[in-house]
């Protein structure tokens, strides 16, 4: 074999181009044209380098006969924040691409997945109401920070948006301390920058709907685009989700640029000191307490909640995670088909390790497609599969992912759509990391990490992303 004009191809004798890898027969999922297309894909580099009817030859290949072949699911709304566990999860459902970054910002994570690579892509958000506060000197969850601190936290988010953060991002429930003004100020730095802010509401249930008009507030005072996180967590219970949607249908149509995502389980997981269970808490779950509550992490995983438990663990360990079952089972199926709301995972918030979490980790993209779409054909499978491919990446400005085009990353999921299914469960019901079934390879950056369920062991084909 000699080189070609272009020097990452090599042509045999018969001058037929040998590519990288090959994916052949499949059905590709085209999510720019809404449509299925019946073609051969070669991948140089680790990059889509051709899209053809024609036989095409690969130094590995891949039969995709009766599968379908999707660009690599983008999971814009999780904790992973290095954790590999996390990230091989992931990555076993589909995921190629991750953004974290929302609950805190380790530079000697960044750096070790720029210079040695990752499970999947990882790229980051900055959090003020973490990363910020906690630069300036802020310690308290509660605390207010002062005109000083503030100016303080604008310079630092302006390096973190030029050094190619993806947007900032405000837990207001999480940390009760952060002022409007704090809100405003820094969401003008992601507007000045173009860069997403993604919000967390500041109450759960009915008292979440008093919260929509301080963010469209913000909203139109900074210019900011705003994506609200989490809503099936959020707006999800207590019947409120159909009024949240409508509010957000007005503030688009009034001209707010605003998008939001949801989970596809109707329950959410959290750590028991976070400041979603403050003082008043029962209010956003009337009718629900501490027996709908499961331990999701450390010696009492699996347990119902007692009151005492209850409040034992959130005096002495705070960072153990519940699982509250207060959700409405019809609020998913409202959230999920609005052509605004995407889909996330919110993996990995908080102890992630085997046998402790939420199923969100390892099911939401299989349960989406094999429960939502083809059982119960509430949406099409185009229409699901843009939701965590295409509208994110040019939601949050992913670049080179999202659609499977050439020039595009080799980010790729092919699966079988009669097989597809979550087998992820809540910890008092089974393991809450079990891989889904019908995913037959996952390649990140045109190389092969996932194949049957199985992570290739040690690969690390997975890039620092920057927005």
């Amino acid at each position: 074999m000699k080189p070609s004009a272009d020097k990452n191809e090599y042509v045999n004798e018969d001058r037929a181009i040998l590519y990288d890898m090959v994916i052949k027969n499949g059905s590709i999922i085209d999510v720019e044209m809404e449509r299925f297309v019946k073609a051969n894909i070669g991948i140089s580099d680790g990059k889509i380098a051709v899209i053809t009817e024609r036989d095409i030859n690969g130094a590995k290949e891949i039969d995709a006969s009766g599968l379908m072949v999707s660009p690599g699911f983008i999971d814009f709304n999780s904790h992973v924040d290095g954790n590999e566990y996390a990230a091989s999860c992931i990555a076993r459902q589909g995921g190629t691409t991750t953004l974290g970054g929302e609950r805190s910002l380790n530079g000697a994570v960044v750096k070790d997945i720029a210079e040695n690579g990752f499970v999947i892509n990882h790229g980051f958000f900055i959090s003020p109401p973490y990363t910020l506060r906690d630069a300036v000197g802020i310690k308290s969850i509660y605390q207010a920070a002062n005109d000083k601190e503030i100016g303080v936290m604008i310079d630092l988010a302006a390096r973190f948006m030029e050094s190619g953060a993806f947007g900032i991002c405000f837990p207001l429930e999480l940390i009760p301390g952060v002022s409007k003004k704090e809100f405003i100020e820094l969401s003008k730095v992601a507007a000045a920058y173009g860069k997403i802010v993604n919000v967390h509401l500041r109450k759960d249930g009915p008292e979440a709907i008093s919260t929509f008009d301080e963010v469209f507030d913000v909203a139109v005072k900074t210019g900011a685009r705003i994506h609200l996180v989490e809503l099936m967590y959020m707006v999800g219970m207590g019947g409120v989700m159909g009024k949240a949607l409508e509010l957000i249908e007005e503030a688009r149509k009034s001209g707010i640029d605003i998008t939001g995502d949801s989970g596809m389980y109707d329950a959410f997981t959290v750590s028991i000191g976070s400041g979603v269970f403050d003082e008043g808490w029962e209010s956003s779950y009337k009718g629900r307490g501490y027996s709908d509550f499961v331990i999701s992490s450390g010696i009492h995983t699996g347990e119902t909640c007692t009151k005492e438990l209850f409040n034992k663990l959130r005096k002495n360990s705070p960072a153990t995670l519940i699982t509250c079952f207060v959700c409405d089972s019809d609020a998913v199926d409202m959230a999920a088909k609005k052509d605004f709301i995407y889909i996330s995972t919110n993996a990995s918030d908080g102890p992630c390790y085997p046998g402790a979490g939420a199923p969100e980790m390892a099911g939401t993209f299989p349960r989406l497609i094999g429960r939502f779409v083809r059982d119960e054909k509430k949406m099409s499978l185009i229409e699901a599969i843009r939701k965590i491919t295409i509208l994110p990446a040019e939601r949050f400005g992913i670049k080179d992912v999202g659609s499977i085009s050439e020039g595009k990353n080799a980010d790729i999921v092919i699966f079988d759509y009669d097989k597809i299914i979550d087998r992820a469960e809540y910890v008092n019901k089974g393991n809450p990391g079990a891989p889904p079934d019908g995913i037959r390879y996952v390649l990140v950056n045109g190389k092969i990490a996932v194949k049957d369920k199985a992570i290739k062991e040690g690969a690390r084909y997975g890039r620092c992303i920057m927005g």
